[in-house]
C-alpha cells in the first residue's frame, strides 16, 4: 500500500516539475500577495489631496491651513480664491477634500466660535471617511491652539484632559491594521493552493487520458486520494512556512501560542480544504473549468470567512453558509493562536466542525470516484 502511494506521489512531483509556470505560481504568488497587502494596509491612506479657499486671510486661518498641511493625512495642493474654483477641483477629482474658511473667521473663533465648511468627495467613500476622521483629530489640535490665547480657556482644557478615560488595548496594543489582516491573508493563500492544486492535477490526468488508467489500477480509492493529496499537502505546508516566517520575522506579527500546534492544525486544515479541490476535479471536465471552480470556491470562502465583512453583520443565510467554509474556522484558529495564545482546549469547537466538513467533502469525493470506477 505504501509503495503504491509513494509511486503516485513521485509521479505527481515529476509532473509538477515539468510545469514550471505552475510551480513558480505556487511558490511565489502567496508570498507576493502577502507582501502587497502588508504594504497596502501598513501605509493606510495618507497625503489626501486638499484645496483651501481662505476668505479670511487672518493669522487664525493661516494657522489652520498650516496644521492641515503639516499633518500626514493631508497635502494642501491648492490655495484657491473662490468657492467655484474649489468646487471644480472636487468635481474633476483633482482634490478629495476642500475647506472653505469664511470671512471674519478669526474674530468669530475668539468670541462665540467659528465654523469651517468641509467638502468631501463622496465618490471614494473610504477616503472620505478617513479624511473625516483625520479632520476631527486636527480640529481638536486647532482648538487647543486657539485656547492658548485665553488663559481661562486653557485652564478649562487642562481640567478636561485630567478626566480623559484610560484605554488599554489587548492583543494588538498598537492597533496596527496588518496584525489583523495579514494572518487572514496567509490563511487565504493556503486555501488557494489547497483547493487549486488537487483540482488541476486530477483534471490534467483526465485531459491526458491517464485518469482512466488510474481508476482501473490495482489500488483502492483511499490510496488514490492519499497519493494525489500528499504532494499538495507538503507544498502547501512549505508555502505556509514561507508566509508565516514573513509575517513573524519581517512584519512583526506576534506568535503568542504554540508554533507546533499551529503547524499541526494547518496540516489538518489543508487536508480538509483539499476536499473541495478533489470534489471540483470530480465534476469539472477541463482545466479551465477547474480553475474557475477553484477560484469561485476560494472567493466565497474569503467573503464568508469574515475577512471582508464580519460574519455577525451578514444576513442570516450567509452566516449559516459560512459554517460550511473551512476558511472561516481556520481564520479563528490562526488569529487565536497567533494573537491570543489559544491552546487546543480553546479551539476544539473549530477542530470538530472542520472534521465534520472534511467527512462530508471526502464522502462526496469517494462517491464520485466509485461512480467513475463503475
Amino acid at each position: 500500500m505504501l509503495g503504491r502511494i509513494w509511486s503516485l506521489v513521485w509521479k505527481e512531483a515529476l509532473q509538477l516539475w515539468r510545469y514550471k509556470l505552475v510551480l513558480i505560481f505556487v511558490l511565489v504568488f502567496p508570498v507576493w500577495n502577502l507582501w502587497s497587502v502588508a504594504n497596502m494596509v501598513s501605509q493606510g491612506i495618507m497625503h489626501i489631496p486638499t484645496a483651501i479657499c481662505d476668505e479670511d486671510h487672518s493669522q487664525a486661518s493661516r494657522r489652520l491651513a498650516t496644521i492641515l498641511d503639516n499633518s500626514r493625512g493631508f497635502e494642501v495642493a491648492y490655495q484657491v480664491s473662490s468657492r467655484a474654483e474649489l468646487e471644480q477641483l472636487l468635481k474633476y477629482g483633482t482634490v478629495k477634500v476642500g475647506l472653505v474658511i469664511p470671512p471674519n473667521f478669526e474674530s468669530d473663533a475668539q468670541e462665540n466660535g467659528a465654523s469651517v465648511q468641509v467638502l468631501l468627495d463622496g465618490s471614494e467613500t473610504t477616503t472620505a471617511l478617513v479624511a473625516q476622521a483625520y479632520l476631527e483629530g486636527l480640529a481638536f489640535e486647532y482648538i487647543r491652539w486657539l485656547l492658548g490665547i485665553s488663559p481661562a480657556q486653557a485652564a478649562a482644557l487642562d481640567q478636561l484632559a485630567q478626566n480623559e478615560p484610560r484605554v488599554r488595548v489587548w492583543f494588538n496594543e498598537e492597533l496596527r491594521r496588518e496584525v489583523f489582516q495579514l494572518p487572514a491573508e496567509m490563511a487565504g493563500g493556503v486555501a488557494i493552493l489547497a483547493v487549486l492544486l488537487p483540482a488541476v492535477t486530477i483534471i490534467r490526468e483526465r485531459e491526458a487520458g491517464t485518469l482512466e488508467q488510474l481508476l482501473v489500477a490495482p489500488m483502492r480509492s483511499v490510496e488514490l486520494i492519499t497519493g494525489k493529496s500528499l504532494l499538495t499537502l507538503l507544498i502547501t505546508l512549505l508555502v505556509f512556512g514561507e508566509t508565516l516566517a514573513l509575517n513573524v520575522l519581517y512584519f512583526r506579527i506576534p506568535l503568542r501560542g504554540s508554533l507546533a500546534l499551529l503547524v499541526v492544525l494547518t496540516g489538518y486544515y489543508i487536508f480538509i480544504e483539499m476536499g473541495w479541490g478533489l470534489l471540483i476535479s470530480a465534476v469539472a471536465r477541463t482545466q479551465g473549468q477547474g480553475f474557475v471552480g477553484a477560484f469561485v470556491v476560494v472567493i466565497l470562502e474569503v467573503i464568508l470567512s469574515g475577512q471582508v465583512l464580519p460574519v455577525e453583520y451578514m444576513p442570516w443565510l450567509a452566516q449559516a453558509a459560512s459554517y460550511l467554509m473551512p476558511n472561516r474556522h481556520y481564520n479563528t484558529i490562526v488569529r487565536g493562536i497567533m494573537l491570543k495564545g489559544y491552546t487546543l482546549g480553546d479551539l476544539w469547537p473549530e477542530v470538530v466542525i472542520l472534521g465534520l466538513i472534511g467527512v462530508m467533502l471526502y464522502a462526496l469525493v469517494l462517491h464520485r470516484l466509485r461512480k467513475g470506477l463503475e
